[in-house]
């Protein structure tokens, strides 16, 4: 193809947009989403709790490691460790706010339209999103750090950068004598110089390489190799947002009759489940974001600044938001394995399948393959045909009960009765 032949193929394909595809079962993502950002919410409440708490200790030198004492230079790292904190609780609540589940309280076919998503709602949203992972990777980036010339060169670039258009009144309210002689000591520096001077230094210039080294220094890698790889394609996703890309502003931006789509609480679009799945995506790496990469940055420089066992008693709280939120986001689309009976699948009941989130769903007949999956979370399941007269399976959970057997829920058995099963599991696992 030459130059003329690729203008045509662009040129047919952004005057002729294609009808919108709804891909996921709405219902499930609803929930999903309901589920996440209430996760997301008390996580982020939770951490501001924990941001009042250092705060104070930050207050009392006693219990501040002695490079970070009033009387050392280092000390200085502590009112901005604050500053940094407030600043990434802000940026968290945006999300928070953008990222909450379709209401759709009295939408009828007549006003559908309400839920209809363009321009607006997509710009606000991965704008935020845009703002959101790269405030927050600098944010950890600068807490792990605690380098002078590294926060100097972060500071004085956005200082640099704002003070061009700044209007007066921002200016005065923002430059102080001090902030400007700083910034004209940083004036002098050649631009090529910036990333590393007397004064400045940016051994990660760019988003990419921060994430790469917090990822191999903090070793989220091991429980997460693909979140290097997510947060820098939602960075560039979201540039292609906030920097009004031609792809971006053509999708977002056309209009057109949509087909109306329903379920069982009621109508709604092809672009509201688009938009909502998008949302589902940026919520579940906000989530992944702020647990494997921020919080334990925050209990690196708790470690670094004041002592071990106030240090450790903060960490704590900081790890159980950790461990709810991984906890929380592996509930989510799911895969669980159910033992049922063999020949079950063929007679005309109705099969209960409790997913781990705690929701039943009554397979109907005819057993359809398409249904195998959970309403509530969206896990999926998968069956095992058991033949025999079995009533329980052994698993690392304990004995569960194989569907369509005789016995009743292990749960449901008496005491006695649960202690002599788990003496024979014992005395099988011993023989063999």
């Amino acid at each position: 193809m030459n130059e003329i032949d690729v203008l045509k193929r662009v040129s047919s394909n952004l005057t002729e947009r294609k009808s919108s595809a709804a891909l996921s079962n709405y219902q499930v993502l609803c929930n999903n989403i309901a589920y996440l950002s209430n996760l997301y919410k008390s996580s982020i409440n939770a951490f501001y709790e924990i941001q009042k708490n250092i705060s104070q200790v930050f207050d009392d030198d006693n219990i501040i490691n002695q490079d970070y004492k009033k009387n050392k230079d280092l000390n200085s790292f502590l009112p901005i460790v604050k500053r940094l904190m407030l600043n990434s609780f802000s940026v968290c609540s945006k999300i928070s706010l953008l990222t909450v589940p379709d209401n759709r309280n009295g939408i009828t076919v007549d006003n559908v339209g309400l839920l209809s998503r363009g321009f607006d709602e997509y710009n606000d949203l991965v704008t935020a999103t845009r703002q959101y992972v790269d405030s927050m990777v600098s944010d950890a980036y600068q807490l792990y750090l605690l380098n002078p010339k590294a926060l100097n060169y972060h500071v004085l670039v956005s200082l640099n950068s704002f003070k061009k258009f700044a209007t007066k009144s921002l200016s005065s309210a923002l430059f102080n004598s001090d902030v400007d002689s700083a910034l004209t000591e940083f004036e002098k520096i050649k631009f090529k110089d910036w990333n590393n001077s007397p004064i400045t230094e940016c051994l990660h210039p760019t988003f990419g390489q921060k994430v790469d080294y917090l990822i191999g220094t903090t070793g989220t890698i091991l429980c997460d190799v693909d979140l290097s790889e997510n947060l820098k394609n939602i960075f560039k996703f979201s540039s292609e947002f906030t920097h009004i890309g031609y792809v971006s502003t053509f999708f977002t931006s056309t209009t057109g009759a949509e087909v109306i789509f329903g379920d069982d609480t009621g109508p709604y679009l092809p672009s509201t489940e688009n938009f909502s799945e998008l949302k589902y995506e940026i919520l579940l790496t906000a989530c992944k974001l702020l647990n494997k990469l921020y919080l334990p940055c925050l209990i690196k420089c708790l470690e670094k600044t004041i002592i071990p066992s106030v240090a450790n008693s903060i960490s704590k709280k900081v790890n159980t938001i950790i461990s709810s939120i991984n906890e929380g986001v592996l509930s989510r689309n799911a895969e669980y394995y159910f033992f049922i009976k063999t020949g079950l699948v063929n007679e005309k009941v109705n099969i209960p399948l409790t997913c781990m989130c705690g929701i039943t769903r009554e397979w109907e007949y005819p057993h359809r393959p398409n249904d195998l999956f959970c309403f509530s979370c969206g896990s999926s399941f998968k069956l095992l045909e058991v033949a025999g007269d079995g009533g329980y399976i052994i698993t690392s959970n304990g004995p569960i009960k194989i569907i369509g057997s005789s016995v009743p829920d292990f749960k449901d058995l008496s005491k006695p009765e649960q202690i002599k099963l788990l003496q024979q599991v014992a005395e099988l696992k011993k023989n063999a």
